[in-house]
């Protein structure tokens, strides 16, 4: 009965019509679909910036790790990245046009860190959001996220404890420890969930929290109190903090301190120019007087950019950088003593001519910075139990050393938690 004329051109006709309501509604759900799921994998570089720094892929093993220089390298998805003993390094993800950072991942000492996932979306008209994952093995982070605001995206650190969720841009930092997933949130928001997703919260800024082994997520711990007074540089400098130019006898160019606006907020500068000139010390001391025996944690911030070095690294002895951070303290017997972290932008380090530490006093190893270019703060460890022994916190001293130098310093905390 199908073979009349008539009735085939109808079967033809509702196929026809069926065919082109397919392709009319499938063709372009396809292209959406390819268009929503199409990613290509970010920019990624890590440098070294004190200490010993190693890497390898996910085709590779632990053995065949290769050690990051200070002017760094590409790496990609599936690497795993270690940080040695008294090292730091510094893991960058470029935006989707590669110009501009809008990642930091700052590891330090005795951290394995694993990119797990780094991808933004192909196309701009695409409604995911690019995405950034890690496994945290061990160790400590400091993130500094700046993903631009017309862009969405995901980034989690995970570990066996738990996982953390940053959800804007700020500033946070991760630790992992045999026992404990610490997260303290310095600007933003994210939330923090334990390994099996039965327990979770959100943190703002300034709120930290921990995972426990054996006590599970441990709720909006108290905030930690800032020691330094004016540690932002809103009120007048001399309130709070004391001045210091030294020169040789004989030198006729002084270094000045100076606080001026930049971007909005006021930063402190210090400076010593000139061509030919010789040793000077340039800085600000604050008296702090703070007994700091059975507290928590002890643990220093400053955000700075060093703008000009004249002397490689930190000169023959090493101790003369373009940034130092001192502080003096009373120990339990009764002894003066100090704790002393330089920092560099210019040169390469030799142990014999261009030491990355203070001859005379090798605490630490001083850290690399790119010269006048942003860059993550710096956040030290837990000085209480770097330094055990300390009782009074009496002073910190923040100077630039050295022959001519301009550094800039945006922000200086000193974060006790009881």
């Amino acid at each position: 009965m199908w073979s009349t004329p008539e009735r085939r051109a109808w079967l033809i006709l509702f196929a026809a019509l069926f065919t082109c309501c397919v392709l009319a509604v499938g063709v372009p759900a396809s292209a959406w679909a390819l268009i929503n799921s199409a990613t290509v994998e970010a920019r990624m570089d890590v440098r070294l910036r004190a200490g010993i720094l190693k890497t390898f892929s996910r085709f590779e093993q632990e053995r065949d790790a290769r050690v990051v220089a200070l002017e760094g390298r590409p790496v990609e998805e599936g690497t795993t990245l270690i940080a040695g003993p008294e090292s730091v390094g510094l893991l960058t993800i470029g935006d989707a046009g590669g110009e501009r950072p809008v990642l930091n991942v700052q590891l330090y000492a005795d951290t394995r860190l694993r990119i797990e996932q780094a991808r933004y979306k192909r196309f701009a008209i695409a409604n995911r959001a690019d995405v950034f994952a890690f496994a945290l093995e061990q160790g400590r982070l400091q993130v500094v996220v700046e993903a631009p605001p017309e862009r969405d995206f995901l980034l989690q650190f995970t570990s066996s404890l738990g996982a953390v969720f940053i959800e804007t841009p700020g500033a946070y930092s991760v630790e992992r420890t045999p026992e404990e997933l610490r997260v303290f949130v310095a600007e933003g928001a994210a939330r923090v969930a334990t390994a099996d997703g039965q327990q979770s919260i959100r943190l703002g800024t300034g709120q930290r929290t921990l995972i426990a082994r054996e006590g599970g997520l441990a709720g909006v711990l108290p905030p930690v109190r800032n020691l330094i007074r004016n540690g932002t540089f809103t009120a007048p400098l001399t309130r709070d903090w004391e001045i210091e130019t030294l020169v040789i006898q004989g030198s006729t160019v002084t270094g000045t301190v100076t606080v001026r606006e930049v971007n909005g907020r006021p930063a402190l500068f210090l400076e010593r120019v000139g061509s030919g000139i010789s040793w000077g010390r340039t800085g600000v001391r604050q008296i702090i007087n703070e007994n700091v025996v059975d507290r928590r944690s002890l643990q220093l911030r400053i955000d700075f950019r060093i703008l000009y070095q004249e002397i490689p690294v930190c000169g023959g002895e090493g101790s003369e950088c373009p940034l130092m951070v001192r502080l003096d303290y009373r120990t339990r017997d009764g002894r003066d003593a100090f704790w002393i972290q330089g920092f560099y932008a210019v040169g390469t380090p030799s142990g014999t001519t261009l030491p990355d530490y203070i001859r005379s006093n090798p605490q630490n190893k001083h850290i690399a910075r790119r010269l006048n270019a942003p860059e993550p703060p710096f956040e030290s460890g837990n000085l209480l139990a770097l330094i055990p022994d300390m009782q009074i916190l009496r002073a910190i001293s923040i100077y630039a050393e050295g022959h001519a130098v301009r550094t800039q310093i945006n922000r200086v905390e000193l974060l006790l938690q009881e």
